[in-house]
């Protein structure tokens, strides 16, 4: 019996609701179906925006459809292309937040699968293989089915129509407008399964390293039975295909087959101790493909086969582990696949242990650091209401916003109770007295002064792409006595003050603003005090329960020191193209220098009199604009 086709996507309400919202740009793909299927689907999500609605008002549609149409979801379930060795942006910002901090792992599995092409035949490759051992790639039965024949206890190549033996080899670049193939000879079939209703669809084929270059390295198998909701992506060569409707393939495909795509998606269920389904978007081409988990990137999986609107199947990673034995004698070496679990993918480092008592006299951001006269004190800045609310309370004895601050040893922080990152750090860098501390082991502790609760912690980092990224410089507060400089850097290391950065976040212009700005002509004295903190939008992706920032601002302020006066620069940077977009193309994301203003409305902070002091105020910009200054280097930053 057909299952309802949309189930799985109407139980995940944030797809829901982005797909409603998407409604308007999908209406011109939608007007070409005739049946009006996904037109009817879309139409129930945008006006109900509750799934359970939805899928029964649907499940009542589909009950008076008498035809029964491997496209299995025919929204929410992207395809997307590969090019060099990473793929696409999703559109839905749901599946940018699930795959992005796999990244690397997804990345290195793609590495990994290649087409199986074929000489001999008109067509121009058979399907899709992929390295589960040293030298040793899986796919399926029915894909070398038509390419060898059973010979004394082996398999050898059959002839072509002209009589020629046929020969195979793998390709594993062949992606959309590359031109740089990397083809291995397949040297022999080494094993196909059985025939038969419980025999898996699976066979080994062994691949011969082309001179000077090494064979992509095998997948880990994932450890561990596929779970129904699990969160999965196969990789493989989807073909046209005339048993799916060519209007959705149109829509999901673009008119681009052949070439290397990433789906993602979710496992459906088990059938059996060998099968299990799973909802990805496959074509005629994907048979052979890997169907990896996302979380540790390890297969879970071998696709083999398909019904459109219905399910796709693909042979557990245990019944692959089996058949692996077997060829041990076949391949004439011992063959060992390697293994990867999540617990073992997910293990948290251990959190340093630090006492409250250790931090009683942290005296924190100095608003007189750079001078005690009224026109040069750079208080911390005052939280709006909503701020202020969600603020978390550190002192419920104090009055204000000094109820809110963790004092820390020349620095201050403020913690947001709900986003579990600061809203803000205040620093005071004094570049003549720096200690240039060599770095050591890197433990991360929660501050005991604040609920464990209230801060994310290694969990969030543990197996993904994810760094620990300092707010407050590791060296900033590293200033003074060589016990007070160790004490401030051993401060950077509290949870409070750490946002989670991409491991491809390395913008160095960012990065080496503080140094600049202290050893500029203009700073009196090396000396300066720094905000910064995360932009919190309701447009972050989630991860793990917890929303990750995609920009952050800084604000420095020093003493000019020709006129004597307050200088006060504000920045902006973002890692929203390494978030959600995929291609991860260098350069994409960029610096700015901006007024205060626009941080105190990014923020909803408020900086007083030292937006006064912003060269920027007052520049005139577009109507309805903020004055935007791009840095392309350092020496672009206005001072005056």
């Amino acid at each position: 019996m057909r299952r309802f086709q949309s189930e799985s996507i109407m139980k995940d309400e944030r797809l829901v609701s982005e797909i409603a919202e998407l409604l308007p740009e999908m209406e011109s793909q939608l007007s070409g179906l005739p049946d009006g299927h996904v037109r009817r689907d879309v139409s129930l999500l945008a006006e109900t925006r509750d799934p359970v609605t939805a899928e029964r008002a649907v499940r009542e549609a589909l009950s008076r459809e008498s035809r029964v149409e491997a496209i299995v979801q025919r929204l929410g379930r992207p395809t997307l292309l590969v090019r060099n060795d990473t793929f696409e942006l999703p559109q839905a910002k749901i599946w940018r937040s699930r795959l992005y901090p796999a990244k690397s792992r997804l990345d290195a599995a793609i590495r990994s699968v290649g087409r199986l092409e074929v000489t001999g035949l008109s067509v121009p490759y058979a399907g899709t293989a992929w390295m589960i051992a040293p030298g040793i790639a899986v796919t399926n039965r029915h894909v070398v089915a038509e390419l060898v024949r059973p010979r004394g206890g082996e398999f050898v190549f059959r002839a072509s129509p002209i009589g020629l033996p046929l020969a195979a080899r793998l390709d594993f670049k062949e992606e959309y407008a590359g031109v740089r193939p990397f083809e291995v000879r397949v040297k022999r079939v080494l094993y196909v399964a059985d025939q038969g209703a419980d025999a898996p669809d699976l066979a080994f084929i062994e691949l011969e390293a082309p001179k000077g270059r090494r064979l992509p390295p095998p997948l880990p198998l994932y450890e561990g039975e596929p779970q129904p909701g699990q969160v999965v992506a196969v990789i493989g060569y989807p073909a046209e295909d005339p048993r799916n409707s060519l209007l959705d393939q149109t829509r999901l495909f673009g008119g681009i087959y052949d070439v290397k795509r990433l789906a993602p998606g979710e496992v459906m269920g088990k059938v059996d101790r060998k099968v299990f389904t799973h909802d990805c978007t496959t074509l005629g081409g994907s048979s052979g493909s890997v169907v990896i988990d996302v979380e540790t990137g390890g297969a879970l999986g071998l696709h083999f086969a398909g019904e459109y609107l219905d399910a796709n199947y693909a042979v557990t990673v245990s019944e692959l582990r089996r058949h692996l034995q077997k060829l041990d004698g076949t391949a004439k070496r011992a063959v060992k696949p390697q293994s990867v679990s999540l617990a073992q993918t997910i293990k948290p480092e251990p959190e340093a242990r630090v006492s409250a008592a250790s931090l009683q006299d942290r005296a924190g951001f100095d608003e007189t650091f750079l001078g005690t006269a009224a026109n040069l004190k750079t208080p911390l800045p005052e939280l709006s209401g909503p701020l202020a609310e969600a603020a978390a309370v550190v002192d419920a004895d104090a009055r204000g916003s000094a109820r809110h601050l963790l004092k820390y040893q020349h620095f201050t922080i403020a913690m947001h109770t709900v986003r579990k990152f600061a809203i803000f750090t205040a620093s005071n860098i004094d570049g003549s007295l720096s200690r240039l501390l060599k770095r050591g082991q890197d433990r991360w502790s929660f501050d005991p002064r604040l609920d464990a609760s209230l801060q994310v912690g290694n969990a969030l980092y543990a197996g993904n792409d994810l760094d620990r990224g300092h707010l407050v410089r590791r060296l900033d507060p590293a200033w003074g006595s060589l016990e007070d400089a160790k004490r401030a850097e051993k401060d950077t290391f509290f949870f409070t003050n750490a946002t989670p950065q991409h491991i491809e976040f390395n913008q160095h212009l960012w990065l080496e603003l503080e140094d600049y700005l202290l050893g500029h002509a203009d700073t009196l004295d090396f000396r300066a005090c720094v905000y910064t903190g995360p932009v919190f939008s309701e447009e972050d992706p989630e991860y793990r329960g917890v929303r990750l920032p995609r920009a952050f601002w800084k604000v420095a302020v020093m003493v000019h020191a020709e006129t004597g006066k307050l200088t006060a620069t504000a920045y902006t940077v973002s890692q929203a193209d390494l978030i959600t977009d995929i291609e991860f193309v260098f350069g994409q994301f960029k610096t700015y220098q901006v007024p205060i203003a626009q941080i105190e409305e990014l923020t909803g902070l408020r900086f007083g009199k030292l937006k006064n002091a912003d060269p920027l105020a007052g520049r005139e910009a577009a109507p309805g604009a903020m004055p935007l200054h791009e840095l392309r280097r350092l020496e672009d930053i206005r001072l005056v």
